[in-house]
């Protein structure tokens, strides 16, 4: 999934492959539980041209599942979603819609930990998000896009 934002801000998601963890207990020699998660890879650049990629495995596939359908929301009825963030298992990634417009959608991307921008110089995080203000036909493909991407793998 590729967003373009009208200030030159871009986020772009793919999920690599899915990964399942096994926790195993000591002293048994099976597994405890196991959990599939999304190895997403994100390249993003900020309208003040700072770009990063990141490899994270920050999505379970439910997860996966309810950014395609929340992204679907915020094109077809954004004001059963304004205001609201999607939060997820993982904290590193997080979405919330700040305002809507007939044809354009105001994002706001949350990333933290592995998945956030942080300057070489000093460390420090990029805060408050990346604002993406897309048109919504886009947003529409996006969002179909995702979701085929994350079927792929059910």
């Amino acid at each position: 999934m590729r967003l373009e934002s009208v200030d030159g801000a871009v986020l772009d998601l793919r999920v690599l492959r899915r990964q399942t963890l096994e926790v195993r207990a000591v002293e048994l020699d099976r597994p405890d539980w196991t959990q599939t998660l999304l190895l997403v890879r994100g390249e993003v650049r900020t309208a003040d041209g700072r770009q990063w990629v990141f490899r994270e495995p920050c999505l379970t596939p439910w997860d996966g599942h309810r950014l395609a359908g929340w992204l679907h929301a915020v094109a077809d009825r954004p004001d059963g979603v304004l205001g609201e963030g999607l939060v997820f298992t993982d904290p590193s990634l997080s979405w919330v819609l700040d305002a809507a417009r007939e044809d354009r959608r105001l994002l706001r991307v949350h990333l933290s930990g592995p998945a956030a921008w942080t300057d070489p110089a000093t460390g420090s995080r990029l805060g408050g998000g990346v604002p993406l203000d897309v048109d919504v036909d886009a947003l529409t493909v996006a969002a179909r896009d995702w979701a085929a991407t994350v079927s792929a793998g059910d």
